[in-house]
């Protein structure tokens, strides 16, 4: 049936059957593939070199994020660095976490580390504008945090309470990165007493800060030392923690011989 079909159609039209009989595949092949003629436009637009697509930020996406450290409230926590052992080499700092909101944390420094006057002379003064504040912001935080570290330091708005045991004036609200604790939150954020108990770098004591002589006063065979606080004291003073961990509200503004223990809040 099929080679009659086939005899029959090359009957009735032999010419034509014949011509494209003749014509080799690979032609047909090459004319379908051939591209049309182009205008002008056409080929000014050819002429134009594909855009390529827009790279994506590989690098970015790659790069993976940092851990959150799983910190809490009693763990120590490495952060900035300071003159520690001597006052020609900086080591990490260690901070003791107070509190935790959210990826927030409250740190106060394990160790007195540095030994410095409220304010450079007897005045009635407010932590608004004594010297403490003042480096704290500005040279200790430059010296002990690089430019990264700082913009994890958050600013904090600090209520500067009257002393009610002492009838002192506490001063303005200020906002601050770094800076010291408040009467009313070294009672809250420490247990008790034994919590309160800090003692001082080797360099800090270099630079001055008195240390206790009693054993019972201890932590590790270290004296412990005497700190600042930012509320005021009685007249001209500050209040401060003992060596004991309990409070005292008489010290001069002006003793060189007490240790500076740095807070802040920082964004892990």
């Amino acid at each position: 049936m099929k080679d009659t079909k086939a005899s029959g159609a090359a009957k009735k039209t032999p010419a034509k059957t014949g011509a494209k009989t003749a014509a080799p595949k690979t032609a047909a092949k090459d004319k379908a593939k051939a591209p049309a003629p182009k205008d002008g436009k056409d080929v000014a637009r050819a002429a134009k070199p594909a855009a390529k697509p827009a790279a994506k930020p590989a690098d970015k996406a790659a790069a993976p994020r940092a851990a959150v450290p799983e910190l809490k409230k009693g763990d120590y926590f490495k952060f900035g660095s300071y003159y520690q052992e001597n006052s020609s080499k900086k080591t990490p700092i260690e901070w003791l976490v107070l509190k935790k909101t959210g990826t927030k944390v409250l740190l106060i420094s394990r160790y007195g580390l540095n030994c410095k006057p409220y304010h450079h002379e007897k005045v009635d003064i407010t932590w608004e504008n004594c010297d403490l504040r003042k480096w704290l912001n500005g040279e200790f935080l430059r010296n002990a945090f690089t430019a990264a570290e700082q913009k994890k330091i958050a600013v904090t708005k600090l209520a500067n309470d009257n002393n009610a045991k002492c009838g002192t004036f506490g001063g303005n609200s200020t906002e601050d990165r770094v800076f010291l604790f408040s009467l009313s939150e070294a009672e809250s954020l420490f247990k008790d007493n034994e919590a309160r108990k800090c003692v001082p770098t080797l360099y800090a004591v270099g630079k001055g800060a008195s240390t206790s002589k009693y054993s019972e006063y201890f932590i590790d065979g270290r004296g412990c030392c005497w700190w600042w606080l930012r509320s005021p004291g009685e007249q001209c003073s500050a209040s401060i923690v003992l060596v004991n961990g309990t409070f005292s509200f008489m010290y001069d503004v002006n003793f060189v011989d007490l240790i500076v223990r740095p807070a802040l809040w920082v964004n892990l």
